[in-house]
């Protein structure tokens, strides 16, 4: 993330926190911005984890700067995916369940 003070003064001790769904984890690294000197930008990295049980799908993470008496937050949408392994395994269930069948036909023949 890139913190910017569009503002006139310096923005000091910055604290950044964030929310996630319930069993997510938001850390950043660092954790706090001593100062940032107007028209200046920090880059800082937000590591969101999310919960090992975690369905696909789109999540609100919203992450929050304050800095003595001023705030700003921002939402963002993380999408969650699931492997594709799982849809190569189901795919090849069918197929081999299909073969199967198709061997059964040409074995035992219409009767």
């Amino acid at each position: 993330m890139i913190l910017a003070n569009s503002g006139t003064a310096a923005a000091e001790q910055i604290e950044l926190s964030g929310s996630a769904p319930s069993g997510w984890k938001v850390s950043f690294e660092p954790k706090t911005v001593d100062r940032i000197a107007p028209n200046e930008t920090k880059e800082v990295q937000a590591l969101v984890t999310p919960a090992t049980k975690a369905v696909a799908g789109d999540y609100v993470t919203t992450i929050r700067a304050n800095a003595r008496g001023e705030s700003a937050a921002q939402t963002f949408r993380i999408a969650v995916t699931t492997s594709t392994i799982w849809g190569i395994v189901g795919i090849a269930l069918i197929g081999g369940a299909l073969l199967v069948m198709i061997g059964a036909v040409v074995w035992f023949g219409r009767r």
